[in-house]
Order: C-alpha cells, then sequence, then structure tokens
C-alpha cells in the first residue's frame, strides 16, 4: 500500500534524473568550456602530413 503512495513521486524522481542527464550529454560541452569538436584521428594525420608543401630551394 505505501508503494502506491510513493510511486508518484519515485516516477517524478526518476524522470528527472533522466532530464539531467540528457540535458547533460547535449550541452555539457558549452557549459563546461570543454572542446567542440573530435580530436582528429590518425588518418586525418596521415593525410595532413602528405598534403604540405615540399620546396626545393
Amino acid at each position: 500500500m505505501a508503494w502506491l503512495v510513493a510511486y508518484p513521486a519515485v516516477a517524478m524522481l526518476a524522470m528527472f534524473i533522466v532530464l539531467v542527464i540528457m540535458l547533460i550529454l547535449r550541452y555539457g560541452a558549452q557549459l563546461c568550456r570543454l572542446r567542440h569538436h573530435a580530436l582528429p584521428d590518425d588518418q586525418d594525420l596521415r593525410d595532413q602530413a602528405y598534403d604540405q608543401k615540399v620546396s626545393y630551394a
């Protein structure tokens, strides 16, 4: 019987926690001033190394 009284409060608390987690995942990087883009992977670094101009002077 006590579960029926506490169920709405537990459900609202669970929904609030899920909402907070979703907001952190969506806007956490901007709020905490983290980087806004992923670091380049190894293939991108290799491509950039081969794209550089070589002077023969």
